[in-house]
């Protein structure tokens, strides 16, 4: 569901922006905007780094995958510490504490508190676009423009010499890296330099993107502890969704209205603030 919840923390994340420059008394411009649907984009894809493998996960390398083993690890904790004797036995890593909104709320609040200071927000800024780059560019079909978004250091004569030597796993997987992440490089540079600003919208349009993919994944076959830490029918961990009858598969066709839809909002957002 990559570029699904990608497509839908976009739009989460200009409504934060739109909410929240008001109050700040920040004019929220294209370039304002375009950093909060961004951020909100790659904060989407954020709560799956509990999984080993995911694309949050694989985004930077052995940096992310030890950041995931460290979040299953936590994630483990938070379960272990706080279960009733009537949740469910489980390991509490995939879609548990990363996957809920107390926990979305209390990182968001951290991240907007050190996005004040310019150094941290270019950080933040880079890192979560690398991760919109990955899942917007997993919404495009296959092809040339796909690979130009995603992998275009392999479609550079400097880049196939230096890639050429690797076996080809390994070559796709440090082109879509070094893509990404330049690309990333680049647009947080320009973001910046046109007038992104410090300030709270920054930690609340990570904090949408992250509740939006939990009640993304509510919507699926699988459900999330949407509740935590509170208490549902004596389960702190309780997995709750929409009614059986109205889940549907990953991969089907209210996933793409979704997909659709939330790109079409994120326009609309951008048109309204014209």
């Amino acid at each position: 569901m990559a570029p699904s919840h990608a497509a839908t923390g976009a739009a989460a994340g200009v409504a934060a922006t739109l909410a929240t420059a008001p109050l700040t008394g920040m004019r929220a411009d294209a370039w304002v905007l375009a950093t909060g649907a961004l951020i909100g984009a790659g904060a989407a894809l954020l709560p799956d780094i509990d999984q080993p493998g995911s694309t949050a996960a694989r985004s930077q390398g052995p940096v992310t995958g030890l950041a995931a083993a460290g979040a299953q690890a936590l994630s483990a904790w938070a379960y272990r510490r706080t279960r009733t004797p009537n949740d469910a036995r489980s390991t509490g890593t995939h879609r548990y504490l990363f996957h809920t909104p107390a926990f979305a709320v209390a990182l968001g609040t951290v991240v907007g508190a050190a996005a004040m200071w310019r150094p941290a927000m270019a950080v933040i800024v880079w890192f979560t676009l690398s991760l919109a780059l990955r899942g917007l560019g997993q919404a495009l079909p296959k092809g040339r423009v796909r690979r130009g978004m995603t992998s275009w250091v392999a479609m550079t004569t400097t880049g196939r010499r230096l890639l050429r030597p690797l076996p080809r796993p390994l070559r796709r997987g440090l082109a879509e890296w070094l893509s990404v992440s330049l690309s990333a490089a680049l647009i947080t540079a320009v973001l910046i330099g046109q007038g992104a600003h410090t300030g709270p919208y920054i930690g609340l349009s990570l904090t949408l993107g992250m509740v939006v993919h939990s009640l993304g994944d509510a919507l699926t076959r699988s459900a999330v502890p949407l509740a935590w830490p509170f208490q549902v029918h004596g389960r702190r961990w309780a997995m709750l969704g929409m009614p059986a009858c109205l889940r549907f598969r990953t991969g089907s066709w209210p996933e793409s209205v979704i997909c659709i839809g939330s790109l079409t909002a994120t326009g609309a957002g951008f048109l309204l603030a014209a």
